[in-house]
């Protein structure tokens, strides 16, 4: 049985799962459609989306009115300030052929200057609530992937009724500088003191968790080995997340994510800890991405991404996913020259070099394959 927690102080109630459409781009919105009725079916009740994703908004147009007037949508405006975000808003509403948007957000606010633009007069805050008097909008949100000082800020500001951010199991950081952990430590206790709904995304850190992490199933108590259940459990479970959003594409997803959050109820704060202290002790890398290091090298390393994919193969047994990642940067850790320009900028205490050229043995593999076949084409 699904459960449902207040989203924060707007007088909705929400499925402690939500369902999150950016995969439907991958389908008709019709078919789309198709499973958004099987997952109300299912009790969820909160649906994600936003003006760039693909058949998102188009996928709401095609639902039932008994199932459209039941679920609470909320979409994303990618304009920040004026006119842009009247006509996100009107395109949104004759989209989804709806009246009124449940949350109507921001949509990946990265620096203070956007957000800035969000706050000053004409900004997207401005004709939010506007809009909300007019009863074009029930409650306003912002999705974020910014430091912790800035979500902090909107909070304790009351910019928005709802926020939306990083949270997942493995994530060791939203962006550079901020910590995952630093989000659950610092942002959930504000949400909470101020009645400020929070939405959790990138559950399955940005679906890189789809293609299994090993290590997590000691985390696993019911033996299935299902790591991505695991994941979506995870977050579920820490009780000031109004709703954990995950994106799926299909009803064998859709059943997996709804089994996963069975019996988590109002919260299990106590378990949540437990598996958040059991991943620390399986992660122990040197570096905390502090982004100290960022744009220091000659050689254009990006190294805290290169540290970030050896810890997932090394700690979670991610080798698929963090090999291919691995591949795909423009300068492998292979062209350090050693001349300690990071290491002159780290605060942390080991060797950048000498770790740079453990990363790379260990995700060479793959990249190594990957170019041997393109080479043969």
């Amino acid at each position: 049985m699904m459960d449902y927690r207040p989203l924060g102080s707007t007088g909705l109630n929400v499925s402690v799962l939500g369902m999150g459409s950016s995969p439907f781009r991958h389908g008709a919105p019709e078919v789309c459609a198709g499973l958004i009725q099987q997952a109300m079916d299912l009790g969820v009740t909160y649906f994600d989306t936003a003006r760039s994703y693909l058949h998102g908004e188009e996928s709401v147009a095609y639902l039932p009115p008994r199932y459209k007037d039941k679920l609470v949508i909320a979409t994303k405006a990618g304009a920040r300030h004026g006119k842009g975000c009247l006509l996100d808003l009107q395109r949104s509403l004759n989209t989804m052929k709806r009246d009124r948007i449940d949350v109507w957000m921001a949509h990946m606010i990265r620096s203070e200057m956007e957000y800035e633009l969000c706050m000053e007069l004409g900004g997207f805050v401005d004709i939010a609530i506007a809009a909300r008097h007019a009863g074009l909008v029930r409650a306003i949100g912002a999705s974020f992937h910014a430091p912790t000082a800035l979500i902090l800020r909107a909070i304790e500001e009351r910019a928005f009724d709802v926020v939306m951010f990083q949270l997942n199991v493995i994530g060791r950081e939203t962006v550079f500088g901020s910590s995952i952990e630093s989000y659950f430590n610092v942002l959930l206790p504000a949400a909470r003191r101020n009645g400020v709904a929070v939405v959790a995304m990138k559950v399955l850190a940005g679906a890189e968790l789809r293609f299994g992490a090993p290590a997590l199933r000691a985390l696993d108590s019911s033996g299935t080995g299902d790591t991505v259940g695991t994941a979506v459990r995870y977050v579920a479970m820490h009780p000031d997340v109004a709703t954990a959003v995950v994106g799926m594409a299909t009803s064998d997803e859709l059943r997996r994510n709804v089994k996963a959050v069975e019996g988590v109820g109002s919260g299990r704060i106590a378990e949540f800890l437990e598996w958040t202290a059991a991943v620390r002790q399986i992660a122990k890398g040197e570096c905390t991405r502090c982004g100290a290091c960022l744009d220091v090298c000659p050689e254009g390393i990006e190294i805290p991404k290169v540290f970030r994919m050896y810890d997932q193969k090394r700690f979670f047994g991610m080798d698929e996913v963090a090999q291919y990642r691995y591949s795909e940067l423009e300068n492998s850790a292979s062209r350090c020259q050693h001349c300690r320009k990071c290491q002159e900028a780290c605060p942390e205490d080991f060797d950048i070099a000498r770790s740079l050229e453990s990363a790379h043995q260990a995700l060479f593999g793959m990249e190594h394959q990957l170019i041997g076949a393109r080479s043969a084409r």
